[in-house]
């Protein structure tokens, strides 16, 4: 019987890893892991309040720039108005 030689997976790159690869070689997601929490918390925080300012102000232009309704195609009208 032939035996299969053993291999080991590679360990999965945890937080302490991301820190020693070199810039170039991480991921958006692993740059982002590696910055300090206040600055992670401020980041959110500015994201955050840029999507409340913009739906403030989708609706304030809603309100200023009402939906202007457009020529609705009639029913046709039948022969016989107790048919539907």
């Amino acid at each position: 019987m032939s035996q299969k030689p053993k291999v080991t997976p590679e360990p999965i790159p945890g937080p302490g890893t991301w820190r020693t690869r070199s810039v170039r070689n991480r991921s958006l997601w692993e740059s982002y892991a590696v910055l300090p929490a206040k600055t992670r918390l401020r980041i959110s925080l500015y994201v955050t309040a840029i999507a409340v300012v913009g739906i403030f102000v989708s609706d304030k232009l809603e309100d200023l720039l009402p939906i202007q309704p457009k020529e609705q195609a009639q029913a046709p009208q039948h022969a016989n108005p107790s048919t539907p």
